[in-house]
């Protein structure tokens, strides 16, 4: 029950970061979109995808709640929404590392403490890492959906429309056991020490 509580804790953290990190990145390149919307906050509940929050409690993968961009607001039009998706993208995984930096302050917590913030931060580690590995695929409902945004800005109604089709087809895959987490295996190549 305390790796569920303490996976939960870490979804919220990574909701949190990855819905703020792709909504700021799209207002610095002009988009209000997601701004809008009410994206640009650290609130996770804004973020928070129900399914990937459940799916997360139980094999450590989540996405967050799709973020609609408009290409013709961005700078650089297409490439920009692209490039948008993919720096949101990376800087979570540059996140895992310093994750280590945090989890050294939380030994400055009395003991039991400490233990409940390290065993979080070493979940949003394994959470981070494997759902931005799941969300770099472009299928609509995960953060890479936001490639055919850009490739087809016009087509939105229609992506809005096979969303849930193809988030049922994700979590059919993840729950048969399909999607190989490799963040266990990734993860001592970026930590620190």
């Amino acid at each position: 029950m305390g790796e569920i509580v303490s996976r939960l804790a870490a979804v919220l953290l990574y909701a949190a970061l990855q819905g703020f990190i792709l909504a700021g990145l799209a207002r610095l390149m002009g988009d209000k979109g997601p701004q809008h919307e009410g994206r640009l906050t650290i609130n996770p509940f804004v973020h928070l995808s129900v399914w990937g929050a459940l799916i997360a409690a139980l094999f450590t993968v989540s996405w967050v709640r799709t973020i609609w961009y408009d290409s013709g607001q961005n700078r650089l039009k297409r490439a920009g929404t692209a490039l948008v998706i993919l720096l949101g993208l990376l800087a979570m995984i540059a996140l895992v590392p310093l994750i280590d930096l945090l989890q050294l302050s939380a030994l400055a917590l009395p003991r039991s403490g400490s233990y409940a913030v390290l065993y979080v931060l070493d979940q949003l580690q394994l959470v981070a890492l494997s759902s931005t590995l799941l969300n770099m695929l472009p299928i609509p409902g995960l953060v890479g959906g936001g490639f055919l945004q850009a490739l087809w800005p016009d087509q939105q109604r229609r992506l809005r429309q096979v969303e849930p089709l193809c988030l049922a087809v994700v979590v059919a895959v993840i729950v048969a056991g399909r999607f190989p987490n490799p963040a266990t295996l990734l993860l001592p190549y970026l930590q620190f020490g």
